[in-house]
């Protein structure tokens, strides 16, 4: 009999929380498995995951399970059925043994795809009501269409030097330094854009709102000077005392303070260089307010403990008020400079998108924008949600935690109207995702998002929640190691409702080594005479940035003491277990920006390895000759290819004899 309090169950709406190795991509081809057993069109089914390769393994593993029901004994498939939870009456049976067919010849299948694919064939649909080109091409890589967009500005500006455009410009150029700073600043608004029109969104001058939202959030006043409130009364005083107190305690270091706090009380000077001198006189180079402590010697120059005690306290006060100017400052250059960086950037968001339209172009992040807005706010909103509604009965989204906003509320008037369907039409919601495995935050991925679609799926449609917490891949100890990362106090609270793991391979064994951090090394100063190498001959000493390839040499050496001491691997029994090779070994890191130590530190160890450059197989000479003979064969006329085979060992040529040769032959060497 069906299990309806299990997630695979058609009949109820169900949340995931599958840890990585727990079998989620078996519970997501179950749920397909067990909807279309249960009688589910195929094109009322739409599984939505994160990228391409996800779709396209989802959809393969569930073609391999159906050929397999089809093809499988009777005993061999009702233990299947049984394992997915399925019934096993006759109907179901002989279903199970159509379905890879059905799903092969059917003229509109299931539909396992991603946001992007899914937001480009929504937009295909309805173009119009999208208010976009029709027939739209994609845009993959938008490099050249923001460097048109750049030039453009370039251009508008230079052809009117004198308008407000090109004078926010020059201040904003003025503040970011050198034209390379800026280009940077602005393309980054570009590659933000997302952001910037969820944040804008119906608001008329987008610029002003956003700079208004700015102002308020800092608390700055544009028109005020904080350096003129700074420098009243009450602050002379306060300087004219702590400069008497700090006279009666002579020495070098004062001195030179009661110097500059001399320049602070000009007040012919500018502000701005009495503050600097303030700032000097009261704080360190790094911000911070100097050190002033009690002393014997102290008290008795200045006249005792209370007048030492007035002192520190003025210095208290002092380092407070400049403190707090000093940030009012940050805040006002902050806004300002945010404030430029808001109009320029949208002006030139403007352009990017005009060229963008004039060649009928669509980005990834247009896609996701225009089916949000498609679906939420367009004059045809409701239409376009009804269409749909007819057409999808099953949603089922993987990799829920890298899910953006955009994204989310895009989805929302989808399951708006599944929430407020037809009754007696079947409908079901399927979210599979885990917070620890969040990993695209540089596209907006939000795995705060979860918690949010669990809370709202269980009180609109009665979903219940589903912890997989049990691994199919690691050993006890690793578990173990998790569990107790997770509840340290300073972690403790950071996922959402951090469920201890298990594991289903208990005697499966496995070690968590921590090593010593890194230290830096002290590069020491080489003589100028020694500094000087021969390129030929000795290589250009590698740079190391924090102790990195100390670091890598620690992680060979443990590398190398595991295969040493043949260490196990496997469980079970027999020849299930044997020992490590370096084959069975992977280095995870976390970008490839010093890929290049952690491959010196493997080759000085000699321990092969398969580096972060696959493509040099292809550069090796050998390979080379092999490709000119297969372009010898296919394309006998290519001479060039035909001299390399030639003088390859395959042919065994020589230079002179290859030259012998091209003089007397007209056309093709064949």
């Amino acid at each position: 009999m069906t299990s309806h309090a299990s997630p695979l169950s058609p009949s109820r709406n169900a949340i995931v929380m599958a840890s990585a190795g727990t079998g989620k991509t078996w519970q997501l081809v179950t749920r397909l498995l067990r909807l279309l057993l249960e009688g589910a069109a195929p094109d009322a089914i739409l599984a939505i995951t994160f990228t391409r390769k996800a779709a396209m393994e989802m959809e393969t593993r569930l073609l391999q399970r159906l050929y397999t029901l089809a093809n499988a004994s009777d005993e061999k498939l009702l233990q299947l059925l049984q394992e997915a939870g399925a019934s096993v009456d006759e109907q179901t049976i002989q279903r199970a043994r159509r379905l890879h067919e059905v799903l092969l010849r059917a003229a509109r299948p299931l539909r396992t795809t991603t946001f992007h694919a899914f937001c480009q064939e929504l937009l295909r649909r309805f173009p119009l009501e999208a208010d976009i080109p029709p027939g739209f091409e994609l845009l993959e890589s938008h490099s050249e269409v923001a460097e048109a967009a750049w030039q453009a500005l370039l251009n508008e500006v230079a052809l009117a030097p004198e308008a407000p455009l090109a004078m926010q410009l020059e201040q904003l150029l003025e503040l970011c330094g050198s034209l390379s700073s800026l280009r940077t600043a602005l393309l980054g608004f570009l590659d933000h854009r997302g952001d910037w029109w969820a944040f804008i969104e119906d608001e008329e001058d987008g610029a002003a709102f956003a700079a208004t939202r700015l102002r308020e959030q800092l608390g700055v006043e544009p028109d005020g000077d904080p350096l003129h409130d700074l420098f009243d009364a009450a602050l002379e005083m306060q300087l004219g005392e702590y400069v008497t107190l700090m006279a009666r305690h002579p020495g070098v270091e004062n001195e030179r303070q009661l110097a500059q706090l001399s320049f602070a009380r000009d007040a012919a000077l500018p502000y701005g260089q009495r503050f600097d001198a303030l700032q000097s006189a009261l704080l360190t180079k790094e911000g911070t307010p100097r050190s002033r402590k009690p002393s014997k010697a102290q008290a008795k120059s200045m006249g005792g403990e209370i007048e030492e005690a007035r002192f520190l306290e003025l210095a208290t006060l002092l380092c407070g008020r400049t403190l707090a100017v000093r940030q009012q400052l940050a805040a006002l250059d902050s806004w300002r400079f945010n404030t430029l960086w808001y109009q320029i950037g949208s002006h030139l968001l403007a352009l990017f998108q005009r060229i963008k339209q004039e060649q009928r172009l669509l980005d990834f992040t247009d896609l996701e924008w225009r089916s949000y807005r498609l679906l939420a706010h367009g004059e045809n909103a409701h239409w376009v949600q009804y269409k749909l509604d007819q057409r999808i009965d099953h949603l089922l989204v993987d990799e829920f935690q890298d899910t953006n906003p955009t994204q989310w509320r895009m989805l929302l008037p989808l399951l708006q109207e599944m929430a407020a369907g037809e009754s007696g039409r079947r409908r079901s919601v399927f979210l599979v995702g885990d917070a620890k495995q969040s990993i695209y935050r540089f596209r907006r991925a939000e795995p705060r998002l979860f918690p949010a679609a669990q809370a709202w799926l269980t009180s609109q449609m009665q979903a219940g929640t589903f912890p997989m917490h049990s691994s199919r891949r690691s050993s006890p100890a690793i578990m173990a190691c998790v569990n107790q990362l997770f509840s340290l106090p300073h972690l403790n609270g950071v996922l959402h409702d951090f469920i201890p793991h298990t594991t289903h391979l208990e005697d499966l064994w496995g070690e968590v080594v921590v090593l010593p951090p890194p230290v830096p090394a002290q590069e020491a100063e080489t003589p100028p005479s020694a500094a000087m190498r021969n390129p030929l001959l000795q290589p250009r000493a590698a740079q190391d940035d924090g102790g990195t390839l100390q670091e890598a040499r620690q992680i060979a050496g443990e590398m190398r003491r595991l295969v040493a001491a043949n260490t196990l691997i496997g469980s079970g029994s027999g020849s299930a277990i044997r020992p490590l090779h370096y084959g069975d070994i992977m280095l995870l890191l976390r970008n490839r920006t010093r890929v290049r130590l952690f491959e010196q530190a493997l080759r000085e160890a000699a321990i092969p390895f398969i580096g972060a450059d696959r493509g040099t197989l292809l550069e090796s000479m050998e390979v080379r000759d092999m490709i000119a003979l297969l372009q010898t064969l296919l394309t006998p006329f290519d001479n060039l290819a035909l001299a390399t085979v030639l003088r390859s060992p395959l042919g065994g040529c020589s230079n002179d004899e290859l030259l012998a040769l091209a003089p007397d032959v007209r056309g093709s060497w064949w």
